[in-house]
């Protein structure tokens, strides 16, 4: 049984219920016996783009982008294919032939949809804003798909017997594979932390400074740097790719590029399925013995359902206090909260909330200070779900802000 065999046996096993196209395994000559492992140089990018063709339609739809915009991503996306070519992410997740691929697309998707629960640029005028709403979307697609290539590159290692070993921070593995006419090559781990659920290791995320100049076209840097703009966009573009934030970046967005990759990680692992509930939160259900031990090594991340203890403080609330601005409900911060039974720590659940999109931010601020009081904003949409829960007497009244 060849390497990719065993990995295609992995993610069976890991995911029963996934139904996924396999690569095509090229055919050698005749007179050569290659060693085993994942197909070499003649696969090539388009081919291994094809496999992820749905994938990349969303994160496209999710992207919105003019055309010269897209062409930029689109550039990006080429190259890192080439670098990663069918590299898997990781032995206990995404765990396949382009496994490193889908991931990063995945990371990439995550990371666009959370732009739209962010507000950016707050001293500009609203046309202003709106122009430059693209290019925030294209720097945090770019971003969700570089931000796990270091470690990804790091933890493995390719040798050839004849040519010697795959130099990963200088040369992609798609031009390696060319220039020795490697037909099969197998991927080694090593050095690969057991825990992908964990924020990554900082020797990972600075590799990706390395892989920055041949990952990116010129003219993204230039897109990413606009006048005037005292370089915000690239600064929360570097800190995204090394997961420390500076003082001009966008702190809400570097960290939704790792919860982004924490998204793909989880869901793969447990579900098979990184896309299963965009649109809606899921609904409870028992969770599976693979469920229960996720939560269990999950780095602070609460058990229980976020939309139900939403409910229960909602519905809780003291009809004297329900208060709103514009169409958010605001909810006094930890009060309204830390007095109830069967609630996880204030912190585990403000983190819940804020993954799952349903915090609005004010002044990049998740909580803010209104009449003296701490308070937090619900997004109009669950605001919206949550006057079914308010109390009878203040469902259908709304405090001027």
């Amino acid at each position: 049984m060849t390497a990719s065999q065993v990995l295609s046996v992995v993610n069976h096993w890991l995911h029963p219920h996934q139904k996924t196209e396999s690569l095509p395994t090229p055919h050698p000559a005749p007179d050569t016996n290659p060693s085993e492992g994942c197909a070499g140089y003649q696969v090539g990018v388009g081919t291994i783009l094809h496999q992820q063709q749905l994938l990349i339609q969303q994160v496209n739809e999710q992207l919105c982008l003019p055309d010269e915009l897209q062409e930029l991503f689109n550039q990006t996306l080429d190259q890192l294919a080439l670098w990663l070519h069918l590299l898997p992410a990781h032995p206990l997740h995404h765990c396949e032939p382009a496994g490193a691929l889908r991931h990063a697309l995945e990371t990439a998707f995550w990371a666009v949809s959370s732009t739209q629960q962010i507000h950016v640029d707050h001293d500009l005028y609203p046309d202003r804003r709106r122009a430059r709403q693209p290019l925030w979307r294209l720097m945090a697609g770019v971003a969700g798909l570089l931000h796990d290539s270091g470690r990804m590159i790091s933890c493995v290692t390719i040798r050839d017997e004849q040519v010697g070993q795959w130099m990963a921070t200088q040369q992609s593995l798609q031009s390696w594979l060319q220039q020795y006419r490697i037909e099969r090559y197998c991927p080694h781990w090593q050095h690969c932390e057991s825990r992908p659920d964990k924020p990554i290791p900082q020797e990972y995320t600075w590799t990706n400074l390395l892989l920055l100049e041949q990952l990116i076209p010129n003219n993204l840097r230039y897109a990413l740097k606009p006048d005037h703009d005292k370089g915000i966009l690239w600064q929360t573009f570097i800190s995204a790719l090394v997961g420390q934030s500076s003082p001009l970046a966008v702190k809400q967005l570097v960290n939704a590029v790792e919860v982004a990759r924490l998204k793909s990680v989880k869901l793969h692992f447990v579900r098979g399925e990184a896309l299963t509930g965009l649109a809606h939160p899921l609904a409870p259900e028992q969770p599976t013995l693979k469920e229960t031990a996720l939560k269990q090594t999950a780095s602070k991340q609460p058990s229980g359902n976020g939309l139900e203890w939403l409910k229960q403080v909602v519905s809780r609330l003291n009809p004297d206090s329900v208060k709103w601005a514009k169409e958010s409900l605001l909810l006094q911060w930890p009060e309204d909260v830390s007095s109830q039974e069967g609630l996880p720590e204030p912190d585990a659940l403000l983190e819940c909330w804020q993954e799952q999109g349903w915090l609005r931010p004010i002044a990049n601020q998740v909580i803010i200070r209104r009449n003296g009081r701490q308070v937090i904003a619900l997004q109009p949409e669950i605001s919206k779900q949550c006057r079914q829960w308010l109390p009878a007497s203040n469902a259908a009244a709304e405090a001027t802000p």
